[in-house]
């Protein structure tokens, strides 16, 4: 079996392990209240790709972590992002219609309920973090602690959202669209790959690499998704489009133009590539990081100048 065959079959494996703790992550809910039992048991039903918890786990794996404790960092990560896409689709934000293929929590169940369910994912969320967290040694709990705050927190992925509900309509500039998208976007990617290894045994080099990796990894991710919102379509995206034109949203297209955001999309993707070049030992043992990489939008290229 080649390197690449083993950890797609890897890979595969770990999905299933993570689906399953998704799915059932949040415990029984016989006795939870029906309404946000039923908006729980929805949201749960749509784990979307699953990437980061996926990733999350498998970086845990190689840096020593237990399996469980492994398995509970990448849920913790994953409820953490469901919650944040449930609060970002609200009416008050960007009153989305749709995510991963189906109805928003909000759209079938009132804001309300959805909020709630939101703040239940938040909690487990964290709770499993910290069942990841604690069998560390102390030092590396407090470094692991400090991480998960500065990641979340207001100068992290809430301070990101709070930007990107600013208002920009006009006058926005790349500078300013790639800083939003470093902390809404790219912060949650940070967390993903740097905590399983802080967590376990992973070197100052390793862990340093591992963040730089990430940030390149999640500016890529929010070009493509900006890209997306411009000229892909809900049925490609499986959520709502067009919005941040709408809204005033910060998107790359917009601070400039399609064909520099298809350039700027492609240069993060190859330096996030020098960097994973770079990880210490053979490249075999990080294959778990082609998860992470992202894809140019197919019909982006239809609408790009041709060649001369």
């Amino acid at each position: 079996m080649t390197p690449d065959a083993w950890w797609r079959r890897r890979s595969r494996c770990a999905h299933a392990l993570m689906a399953g703790s998704f799915s059932h992550g949040m415990g029984a809910m016989e006795r939870v209240e029906p309404r946000l039992a039923t908006a729980l048991r929805d949201v749960l039903a749509h784990p979307g790709s699953l990437v980061r918890a996926v990733a999350a786990y498998l970086v845990g794996i190689e840096m020593g972590m237990t399996e469980q404790a492994a398995r509970a960092v990448g849920c913790g990560i994953e409820y953490l992002h469901t919650a944040s896409l449930v609060f970002d689709d609200l009416p008050a934000m960007d009153d989305a219609r749709t995510r991963r293929g189906a109805a928003c929590a909000h759209v079938i169940h009132g804001e309300s309920v959805a909020m709630l369910a939101a703040l239940a994912l938040i909690n487990r969320g964290y709770a499993l973090l910290w069942q990841g967290i604690r069998n560390a040694s102390p030092a590396n709990r407090g470094m692991a602690g400090e991480w998960v705050d500065a990641r979340l927190g207001i100068h992290g992925v809430i301070g990101g959202q709070s930007y990107d509900l600013s208002g920009w309509r006009s006058g926005q500039s790349a500078a300013e669209v790639s800083e939003v998208a470093a902390r809404k976007t790219a912060d949650l990617l940070r967390l993903t790959l740097v905590l399983p290894a802080i967590i376990g045994r992973g070197t100052p080099r390793e862990i340093t690499l591992l963040d730089r990796l990430a940030v390149f990894r999640g500016l890529a991710y929010q070009a493509a998704d900006d890209i997306k919102d411009v000229i892909g379509s809900g049925l490609e995206s499986g959520k709502t489009s067009g919005r941040d034109e709408e809204l005033g949203r910060p998107n790359i297209v917009a601070a400039e133009g399609l064909p520099a955001a298809m350039h700027r999309l492609r240069r993060l993707n190859d330096a996030a590539e020098r960097v994973k070049a770079a990880l210490p030992g053979d490249p075999e043992r990080w294959g778990m990081l082609e998860l992470l990489k992202v894809p140019v939008p197919c019909y982006a290229a239809l609408h790009e100048p041709a060649a001369v």
